[in-house]
């Protein structure tokens, strides 16, 4: 082995100076730019949050519309009416002819109940028309007698009699006889009194009929 001389020892320790030296330095190149890598992340982070803030001061507010209202009966399924898919089709023919006869033998009950109480309706209304009021009310028209039909600016009117003398004085809307009667016209041309009078008609509607009361001829 050869001896090793001072000149190449010493320059040995440079050599390993210089590499330490070299390797201090990339390190420390190494360091200042991991730190300043860091930075700049935390500045962007930092400006990312500021302008977040900006557009949510500048945002109008969220706005949330009611639901539209379920219509009443809409998607509605009456799962009594659904077909069992296991029942024969002719068991099930005679269930649904039996069904609409129910349903047309309701309804009929239906319409006659309603056709009887519109018959108690108008038999009470007939029967409150000819409730009697007054005294000539109590008469019927065959018991009266016209004696004089009067022309005036402030309206036509009669007179009447019955049996005992006593007189009554009609114009139009008196009411007047048994059946519920009301003075409808005084006819002076005519020489009558036309007295409508009230009747049911097809035991559901109340009409009227004319009847008229002439004057006597041997007063002429």
């Amino acid at each position: 082995m050869r001896a090793v001389t001072e000149q190449e020892l010493d320059s040995g320790i440079e050599a390993t100076k210089l590499l330490a030296l070299e390797t201090r330095s990339k390190r420390q190149g190494f360091s200042r730019l991991g730190c300043g890598t860091l930075a700049f992340m935390l500045s962007l982070c930092f400006w990312a949050a500021a302008i977040g803030q900006a557009h949510a001061k500048t945002l109008p507010p969220v706005v949330y519309k009611d639901l539209r209202p379920q219509k009443a009966g809409e998607y509605h399924i009456n799962v009594n009416k659904l077909p069992d898919p296991f029942l024969s089709y002719f068991i099930r023919r005679e269930q649904i002819a039996t069904e609409e006869a129910e349903e047309a033998r309701r309804k009929q009950q239906e319409a006659e109940a309603r056709l009887e109480r519109k018959k108690r309706e108008v038999k009470k209304q007939l029967e409150e028309l000819k409730k009697p009021r007054t005294e000539l009310q109590t008469l019927g028209l065959s018991q009266l007698t016209l004696t004089a039909i009067v022309q005036s600016k402030t309206g036509d009117w009669a007179l009447v009699r019955d049996p005992k003398g006593m007189g009554y004085i009609l114009k139009k809307g008196t009411r007047i006889g048994t059946d519920g009667g009301v003075v409808s016209r005084i006819a002076i041309n005519e020489k009558k009194v036309i007295i409508k009078e009230p009747y049911i008609e097809k035991e559901i509607e109340i009409k009227y009929k004319p009847v008229e009361m002439g004057l006597p001829d041997e007063l002429y």
